[in-house]
């Protein structure tokens, strides 16, 4: 299995220092805890959000089309404040579903390497099925989502369901996971996230090697010891 390198990202300067600045502020700082690890993973969101404008917010086009402008942040109102017609929510999830998941992957290289000295590789856009390679052989689909958004106005907008308790995302991941094991069957092949459903708590089978929520510290620390004992032998 070949080893691949990150392809160029846009403003991966600004990741990398903000994620180093997280993790200095939070775990760096106050250790390893349930708390220090949300807050980094939250924190790494935010900015990500605030580096490409990912909020959410809404606007009247009725309103646009007579040259008014009305529009906020946050919830799209039912009708427009100003003129009583529909409002539309500003599609900004393509392009928010696509840096944060970025965004997670960063923060998760950078807590495995400084909390536990493993090294893993950032696969970019070389092979969609994984994210992170510990090893040739050994590979993790990082899933990661924020829950909430702080707007520029500092209202917060709920996002749904994060992670793998996201339907979509749990499909996707056991795609790539059986695809994988399709080409590789002798590798192992883990899956990380931010949220995890209690039904998929310890799930592991012949194509996943374990899922864990590595924003729960035992969970992060049975990942790691899994990954170590892999790599050992």
């Amino acid at each position: 299995m070949k080893r691949y390198s990150l392809i160029a990202y846009s403003h991966e300067k600004e990741i990398l220092t903000f994620t180093a600045s997280n993790y200095k502020r939070t775990i760096g700082k106050k250790g390893l805890s349930n708390v220090t690890l949300s807050d980094y993973f939250a924190d790494c969101f935010n900015n990500t959000s605030t580096l490409f404008g990912l909020y959410k917010c809404w606007i009247c086009v009725a309103c646009l089309s007579v040259n008014k402008f009305s529009h906020g942040w946050g919830d799209k109102p039912k009708l427009c404040p100003t003129c009583g017609k529909p409002t539309y929510e500003v599609a900004t999830f393509q392009a928010r579903a696509s840096h944060v998941g970025r965004a997670f992957q960063y923060a998760c290289r950078y807590l495995l390497k400084e909390s536990y000295g493993i090294k893993a590789e950032l696969t970019g856009e070389k092979t969609p099925l994984y994210d992170l390679e510990i090893r040739p052989d050994v590979v993790v689909e990082a899933k990661g989502s924020p829950e909430f958004i702080v707007n520029p106005d500092k209202s917060k907008s709920s996002l749904g369901r994060a992670g793998m308790s996201r339907s979509d995302t749990e499909k996707k991941a056991f795609a790539n996971a059986n695809e994988w094991k399709r080409r590789f069957p002798k590798g192992h092949f883990f899956i990380v996230t931010n949220s995890l459903p209690v039904r998929m708590r310890a799930y592991k089978d012949e194509k996943v090697d374990g899922i864990f929520d590595i924003t729960k510290k035992s969970q992060l620390d049975e990942f790691v010891a899994e990954a170590n004992k892999l790599t050992a032998s």
